[in-house]
This record gives structure tokens, C-alpha cells and sequence, in this order.
């Protein structure tokens, strides 16, 4: 006589959960055992507020229209089992994938070809999962959490990647306004191309230096410090003052 499995704990908040999953199972006795295991899953996320409560809130399908149906906007998660009936389970991958690519879509299988696995991820399946005859419950939570932390992970990606995008565009736009406010200036294109600040600083007074030559209070007084503050600006980038570049060739 085969052990019973364990009973699902009493949650705190049973109500509670950090994933909504719908399973797509082509049979109903593995959807079944699927569904009790997962039930069992204690929360991560919140709980330090919540207490106790399950990790996932599970739907079962039997078939492609159903899983689609009950893929809702808090449905974040998703194992298709890649022998559902009346369809080809690669299609709904793709199609799922193309609708919401913040979903975390595991594909499972029995023993079948390598290059079904291939397929299901090129499909657009975070992970494969090659299901056991028994006592492969714990080999199919662990595949689900892995297929959940690589779309978390593909999706800080993407959104950098877009982000990144967003900004390169806003700047080529604010370049623009700022060459068009200073006719002849063009700003920096590249990384490469801004100068480090000391460099930037030290041309700055070379070419202030040669505007004010022979007139180093003028420039002090230009730029809004003391000829004393002045000079110890000049000798911080090695700089002669105007005064002491006009007095040498005096000499």
C-alpha cells in the first residue's frame, strides 16, 4: 500500500500567494499530483508580513483554448505540457510568448527527442522539464523555479536594453537642441570622446588664459574669484598666469 501524501499545511493566509500558475496537462492524475505538491510550497516573498501561506495559486487545463483562457493579466507563470491534446503545444509556447513575455513558460515532457527541447525553447519556453514515471515531483518544482528566475532575469534585461535604448534617443535629441543653441559646438558622441575633468579644466584655463593675456586680474576678475585664488588655481594645473607668460618673453 502506497504512503499518503502529506496534507497541504493550514496557511495563515491562505488567500496569499507570489505566483499564480496555470498547468497545462495532458493527464489529469499528473495534473492532480502536480497541483498537491505545489499546494505544499510555503511563500517567500512576503513572508515577514503575511506569515505562513502557499507560494503558488494553481489552475489546471486540459487543453490549449482553456490554458489560454486562464492565462489572466496575474497569471505569471506557466507549465505546458508539451503532449496536450488536439494541438501543437510549441504553437502555444510561441503564441503565449508573443502575448505576454513576462510570463515564465516551463514545457514539460515525457522522454521525449532532444530536439523537442530545442524546439520548445526556441519556441520561447524558459525551461524543459523531461518528467519521470514516478517520484519526479520535486525534480518539477525545482524546474518551475528555474524557468521563473530566468524570465525575472530576461526581463531586467530586456527593460535595461529598453531603458538604454530610451535614453541613447533622448540624448541624440537633446544634442541636437544643444548644437542648435551653439552654432559650431558639437557634443561628445561617444564615451570616448568626453574628456576627464581635469583635462577639461586645464584646456579651459589654457584658453582663458590666452584670451586675458597679460591681464590676470581681468580674468580673475571674469571669472568670479580673487587674483590670489587666481593663482592657486593655475599652479594646481601647472598653468602659468597671463602676467608671468608676458613678463618671460620680456625677457
Amino acid at each position: 500500500m502506497s504512503a499518503r501524501a502529506p496534507k497541504a499545511p493550514k496557511w495563515d493566509r491562505p488567500e496569499e500567494f507570489d505566483h499564480a500558475l496555470v498547468i497545462g496537462c495532458a493527464d489529469a492524475r499528473r495534473a492532480d499530483a502536480l497541483r498537491e505538491h505545489l499546494a505544499r510550497i510555503p511563500g517567500r516573498q512576503r513572508i515577514h508580513l503575511l506569515g505562513s501561506y502557499p507560494r503558488f495559486r494553481v489552475s489546471i487545463a486540459d487543453g490549449a483554448t482553456e490554458l489560454a483562457a486562464k492565462i489572466t493579466p496575474t497569471v505569471m507563470a506557466a507549465a505546458i505540457d508539451l503532449a496536450l491534446p488536439r494541438t501543437d503545444a510549441l504553437e502555444v509556447i510561441q503564441d503565449l510568448r508573443r502575448r505576454r513575455p513576462d510570463v515564465a513558460l516551463l514545457a514539460f515532457t515525457g522522454s521525449g527527442p532532444a530536439s523537442q527541447a530545442i524546439a520548445a525553447v526556441m519556441a520561447g519556453a524558459d525551461f524543459l522539464h523531461e518528467s519521470q514515471p514516478e517520484g519526479d515531483l520535486q525534480s518539477f518544482e525545482r524546474a518551475l523555479e528555474l524557468a521563473i528566475d530566468r524570465r525575472r532575469l530576461t526581463r531586467v534585461v530586456e527593460q535595461s536594453e529598453s531603458a538604454a535604448a530610451t535614453a541613447r534617443t533622448r540624448l541624440d535629441q537633446l544634442s541636437g537642441e544643444l548644437a542648435r543653441s551653439l552654432p559650431g559646438f558639437r557634443p561628445p558622441q561617444a564615451p570616448e570622446d568626453v574628456l576627464p575633468f581635469r583635462e577639461a579644466a586645464r584646456r579651459y584655463l589654457l584658453a582663458s588664459a590666452r584670451l586675458f593675456e597679460g591681464d590676470a586680474k581681468g580674468l580673475a576678475d571674469r571669472l568670479g574669484v580673487s587674483y590670489f585664488a587666481l593663482r592657486r588655481l593655475f599652479a594646481r594645473y601647472d598653468i602659468p598666469l597671463p602676467t608671468q607668460r608676458r613678463a618671460s618673453r620680456k625677457r
